[in-house]
């Protein structure tokens, strides 16, 4: 029998994807997206509820579940403080028994905790969450976690699962490793870069090195090390006159003019928030998680797929990713020396460069790939489902 043959055979579930934000452009709302795509794909149907006002404004992203026909709706998933919790959560609660869903997934700790509360008494097979942080827990938040009727968390990284058992104690066992997904055909890494650097006034001679993040702020505690990054750059440009700085993402400007010398502000190009990071990643030479915490940084498995060297902090979930020698270079969070030598390494190196690409490449294919991360979500899905429905007989 094939694979798609055995594929056909199982169950078509009906399946609920959650998150606390009223949007998928970035993140954890993009991952939404990407699996209800690809479980849609597979037969299996699939509703979504994001945070928002039923009836209100909706984020044009959100249209993108047009495009692959999912149903969606809203709820107000925000903390239990306010005149509309209980209406929301009676709302939620009446939505899940209607509904009767097979299988439930919130992407975000708000709604994990609300869908568990509004799911009390509800029969739901399968309940499980999806933890993209790295930081710890503690007796408050690890709580939830480890209730029995929660079938599964998974987290997008073996750090994240490390801290979880440490910190949280919970249990390993109900701890499942997904990589964030990547879509590998979007993300193609023979793409013609020089159409991007020309439109952002890079020559072709120059060296542009990437970093690609939802918001830069530029003080030391910063946890993407925007600070750090800026620092790096300096040294960057005073070895390397030819080295341009693309950021890509929301900026604190004032931060940035107060720390940046006026020779690395004309040598900068901040774009903003982009949708086209596959032809930004085309464009650059080699990029650069400065972050101080993270849990795995998805931007580093895109930046892989299109065979890129990546300059990264040795925190959570990043090493997973980045080898130094191999995909790239590991280096201390707050060292911006470190960052600035491995940057400079690479770029004097490009033979060195473009095997670690390679490499980057091949990794992805493996871990990421938005189709094996379909393939795993699917087994645990009719696994957990199995179990549950055994459980009643």
């Amino acid at each position: 029998m094939t694979e798609d043959e055995k594929l056909t055979e199982k169950k078509k579930l009906k399946i609920l994807l959650t998150i606390h934000h009223g949007h998928i452009s970035t993140g954890s709302g993009f991952q939404l997206y990407l699996l209800a795509k690809e479980l849609k794909k597979r037969g299996h149907r699939v509703f979504a509820l994001f945070k928002g006002e039923r009836g209100g404004e909706i984020n044009p992203s959100i249209r993108r579940m047009d495009d692959i026909d999912v149903d969606y709706d809203f709820v107000k998933f925000t903390k239990l403080k306010y005149r509309h919790s209980i209406p929301e959560l009676l709302w939620l609660r009446r939505h899940l028994i209607e509904e009767k869903y097979d299988c439930i997934t919130a992407f975000g700790g708000t709604d994990f905790g609300q869908i568990i509360l509004a799911s009390t008494g509800v029969f739901a097979p399968v309940l499980t969450c999806c933890r993209g942080m790295a930081m710890k827990l503690d007796i408050f938040n690890s709580f939830k976690y480890r209730l029995s009727k929660v079938s599964r968390t998974v987290a997008v990284s073996e750090a994240i699962k490390d801290v979880m058992v440490k910190t949280g104690h919970v249990d390993p066992k109900k701890i499942t490793v997904i990589y964030g997904g990547v879509e590998l055909e979007r993300f193609n890494p023979e793409m013609d870069g020089r159409p991007v650097r020309q439109a952002l006034g890079v020559s072709e001679g120059a060296k542009l090195v990437t970093i690609v993040d939802g918001f830069f702020k530029f003080n030391p505690d910063h946890t993407k090390g925007g600070y750090y990054f800026v620092k790096a750059a300096e040294i960057v440009l005073s070895a390397r006159p030819d080295a341009r700085f693309l950021m890509v993402g929301g900026i604190d400007e004032d931060g940035f003019r107060k720390l940046a010398s006026p020779a690395l502000a004309n040598a900068t190009i901040m774009t903003g928030h982009r949708s086209d990071i596959p032809e930004l990643l085309s464009a650059s030479d080699l990029t650069v998680s400065a972050s101080l915490s993270e849990g795995l940084g998805l931007v580093i498995a895109e930046a892989m797929a299109m065979k890129k060297p990546v300059v990264g902090t040795n925190v959570g979930g990043i090493p997973e990713l980045v080898r130094t020698g191999q995909t790239g270079t590991l280096v201390p969070a707050r060292d911006a020396e470190s960052m600035a030598r491995a940057i400079l390494d690479i770029l004097d190196h490009p033979d060195r460069a473009k095997q670690m690409g390679e490499n980057g490449r091949k990794l992805v294919e493996e871990l990421c790939s938005n189709q094996k991360r379909a393939d795993r979500w699917e087994e645990l899905y009719c696994q957990e489902y199995e179990k549950a429905m055994s459980s009643r007989k």
